[in-house]
């Protein structure tokens, strides 16, 4: 696994406006008709988009996208002199706009967490886009370094940390496979805050923790990569944080990690 990329195929505003391959993606999976698929489109230009890049590991029938999840799309975009992630409602999602998932993604920006929010409307969210591999990616790599790794995993969870302390639950980090993306620099980035939530008891940390450290694919590798020998005592200081979450126990956290990995 490596960062080289196939040349995405670029469509400007006439291209758009005539693609119908692309309909599979302003209106998946539902076909929608041509009014609202017109409406769409000119939703998506008022944010300030002017062409599309179709890129990604990601297919939707023959067109490469950057993700799918059960709510949206993610596409890459030029937009405001920039190449720029644009988040499209699915047409089946559960949800009526991208109103509340743009207000949580606020709150993590606020803490200095996520790509940054530049735009919203009913239908979409443009964003900062990182470029990077997701985390479960990142870590099949076979020349990783210890010192890569060790770093990788703290910022993260220091991450999570700002999140907890924002009061914004994440929601999604107990599988933290596709919710990371770690640059070609090794930082890492939080994504995705569509199942977030300020009324849930934050569990961030813990959660994170818990998938890097003690059950999944990452953990697997993390223990091979890594010596991890007190194990419980990594539970029961993940426990002492999730009923009390101060820096200090925090700290105890990430000193019991450091002191192993």
């Amino acid at each position: 696994m490596n960062f080289l990329k196939p040349n995405p195929l670029f469509l400007n505003k006439a291209d758009i406006s005539s693609s119908e391959l692309l309909t599979n993606i302003i209106s998946y999976p539902q076909q929608i008709d041509k009014r609202e698929y017109d409406k769409r489109i000119n939703e998506m230009y008022s944010l300030g988009v002017n062409s599309i890049l179709l890129d990604g590991h990601t297919k939707i029938g023959r067109l490469p996208i950057v993700g799918k999840g059960s709510v949206s799309l993610v596409i890459k975009v030029k937009a405001r002199n920039s190449i720029c992630a644009l988040k499209i409602r699915r047409t089946d999602a559960n949800r009526k706009t991208m109103k509340r998932e743009a207000s949580l993604h606020k709150i993590a920006n606020s803490a200095g967490i996520g790509p940054y929010l530049l735009a919203f409307s009913k239908n979409f969210i443009l964003m900062q886009f990182i470029d990077g591999l997701s985390i479960i990616d990142w870590f099949r790599q076979k020349k990783i370094t210890h010192d890569q790794v060790r770093n990788v995993i703290v910022n993260i969870l220091e991450h999570c940390y700002e999140l907890d302390r924002a009061c914004l639950d994440h929601g999604e980090l107990s599988n933290i496979n596709h919710h990371v993306i770690v640059s070609r620099e090794n930082t890492s980035t939080i994504i995705d805050f569509e199942s977030s939530s300020t009324r849930r008891k934050t569990s961030n940390v813990t959660a994170a923790a818990q998938s890097l450290f003690l059950s999944g694919q990452i953990s697997k590798r993390v223990n091979e990569l890594l010596s991890i020998p007190q194990r419980e005592k990594v539970i029961q200081t993940l426990r002492r944080y999730k009923w009390d979450q101060t820096r200090n126990n925090f700290n105890n956290i990430v000193d019991i990690l450091l002191n192993n990995l």
